[in-house]
């Protein structure tokens, strides 16, 4: 189990508040016990999360998304002996939390480490199927081990999400991750963006581009900073606006091929 001393050491290293630290640290807990059990393979890890514990961008953040391949029943199970687990190290509960699709839960680290409470949002999604599975393990410096293979979207197919994502919703944290995957050299999948897009009823082609370029330009400077600002280093927090310039040219030129 983390300790207050540890967590401070993190914080002062990363440079972001310690609240941020102890989440993260119940997100890898958590994926650590959920893995460990068989019927989790066909629950696939994503989203920004993923793209930060698994493709190791800077950015942090605050939900836990998957698809799942598995029955509601059993996915209830598999949280619930999850969540008897990591019971074992902390004090902890989980709500379900209605909602008009899928399954999310709101994990919440009762007050003891940190004299808060700390909450993640566990998002599961069944109306798709995935389409370009992989697996991979997380080596990270919390304490904790991990034994057991992550399974999670590849990252082709978690860039075709990140573009429906940005054409759906308004987040400049989507436009940091699409970035991101491009810069770590992320092939745009054509065909997984249109099968993405489907699930919308949008057609893939130069206008969905233009329009994916237009809700980036409209997002602007200053709501990008403030959408991001709680995820990075309080080093890097006056570098958004800039960074969001510098993002959006270079989109624009990786557009423009695609």
């Amino acid at each position: 189990m983390i300790t207050l001393d540890q967590i401070k050491v993190f914080s002062k290293k990363y440079r972001i508040n310690q609240t941020v630290i102890y989440r993260e640290y119940l997100q890898l807990l958590w994926l650590s016990h959920f893995y460990k059990q068989k019927q989790s393979s066909e629950i696939y890890f994503k989203g920004g999360t993923a793209i930060h514990l698994i493709y190791n961008a800077p950015r942090f953040s605050e939900d836990l998304d998957f698809t799942s391949e598995v029955p509601q029943q059993d996915l209830d199970n598999l949280v619930n002996n999850t969540l008897k687990e990591v019971k074992r190290n902390i004090e902890i509960e989980i709500k379900e939390r209605k909602v008009l699709a899928g399954k999310t839960y709101l994990l919440t680290a009762l007050p003891s480490i940190l004299p808060f409470k700390t909450f993640v949002k566990l998002d599961f999604s069944f109306r798709e199927k995935v389409i370009k599975p992989a697996k991979s393990t997380i080596e990270t410096d919390y304490p904790i081990l991990f034994t057991s293979y992550i399974h999670h979207l590849s990252k082709e197919e978690i860039f075709a999400e990140k573009v429906r994502a940005i054409l759906s919703r308004k987040k400049g944290r989507d436009i940091y991750d699409l970035w991101y995957l491009l810069t770590i050299g992320t092939e745009p999948n054509t065909p997984l963006i249109k099968e993405k897009l489907a699930y919308y009823n949008l057609k893939f082609g130069k206008n969905v581009i233009n329009d994916l370029y237009k809700k980036i330009s409209d997002f602007g400077s200053e709501n990008f900073a403030k959408d991001l600002a709680p995820f990075v280093s309080e080093a890097e927090r006056a570098r958004l606006p800039e960074l969001y310039e510098v993002i959006k040219d270079y989109l624009k030129r990786k557009f423009s091929i695609i």
